[in-house]
């Protein structure tokens, strides 16, 4: 199978449970520190955000779209070649960079909830995550927005708290047309949407995306490769993308490391999600025809 399908029940409920210890972690520990914060999200990206991106080389193997050293090394190339084009865009032209890294996220990650809703509602919900901090967090969107995309980061952000209140209606009226609801996924909603509340930006992308998006793309993948496997591609890549990483953090505005770190975070990942929603996107393409 080359479709990646996310319907992991028993993963969806430990993401809800994980969900509501990580708010009371925040706010009883962490609600003051955002290098602790950093530190965490930087954590978690090791364990479960970049792996579950690094073993796309498996995955695309298994497809049959590269076999032998020369084809990793060639399908490794364009992967790479790919994230330094975005890397790039952003360097010259951060504002042309800020609008489809959104409208990207927000497509790739409806992915997480297209086996219970129909596409316009899945769309619809990650519109929503990515959105709802904009809402409640304005002034602390605005200043990671002023470091990708300084220019325009005042109506990015004033647009994405508009459209989060659209995407968030949406969703409450599509629950009630599903005519057989997964309980676990509706208790998921609410207590992501109640994270979006509790939780500043940065807390709350680390809880949905290293919590719940990469561990269900992470399960199937096991399910499909197998353990070894998995760790066969997902350690050393994991590496790579880290080194990479490093390599960017040089080439940087000398201004707090802190916020050089959230550019790296933020850059860095939307580089290295273009190839990836670009190989599931064809590969479940595919298999549909």
């Amino acid at each position: 199978m080359v479709q990646i399908n996310i319907a992991q029940l028993p993963a969806r409920a430990a993401f809800s449970l994980t969900a509501v210890v990580a708010m009371a972690f925040y706010h009883l520990w962490m609600r003051d520190s955002v290098e602790v914060q950093l530190t965490i999200l930087c954590a978690l990206l090791a364990l479960t955000g970049l792996p579950h991106g690094a073993i796309d080389p498996a995955i695309a193997r298994k497809a049959g779209l590269w076999s032998g050293l020369t084809g990793l090394i060639m399908f490794s190339a364009g992967y790479l070649g790919l994230a330094v084009i975005a890397v790039g865009i952003w360097f010259v032209m951060p504002e042309l960079f800020i609008i489809p890294m959104l409208a990207l996220s927000a497509w790739h990650f409806s992915g997480d909830w297209s086996p219970y809703f129909s596409h316009p509602a899945s769309v619809a919900v990650s519109c929503a995550v990515i959105t709802l901090p904009a809402l409640f967090y304005s002034q602390e969107v605005l200043a990671i927005f002023y470091l990708l995309a300084p220019t325009y980061s005042d109506t990015i952000v004033s647009g994405m708290a508009v459209f989060s209140i659209l995407s968030t209606l949406f969703v409450f009226f599509s629950c009630f047309k599903i005519p057989h609801p997964s309980h676990t996924v509706l208790a998921e909603l609410a207590i992501l949407f109640c994270a979006a509340v509790a939780l500043p930006p940065i807390p709350f992308f680390t809880v949905y995306f290293c919590l719940l998006h990469s561990p269900l793309h992470l399960s199937e993948s096991l399910a499909q490769l197998g353990l070894s496997e998995t760790v066969v591609f997902a350690v050393p890549f994991t590496a790579l993308s880290f080194a990479a990483g490093s390599l960017f953090l040089l080439g940087l505005p000398d201004i707090s490391f802190s916020l050089q770190i959230i550019q790296v975070i933020f850059v860095g990942l939307f580089a290295l999600t273009i190839p990836h929603m670009l190989l599931i996107g064809a590969l479940n393409q595919g298999k549909n025809r």
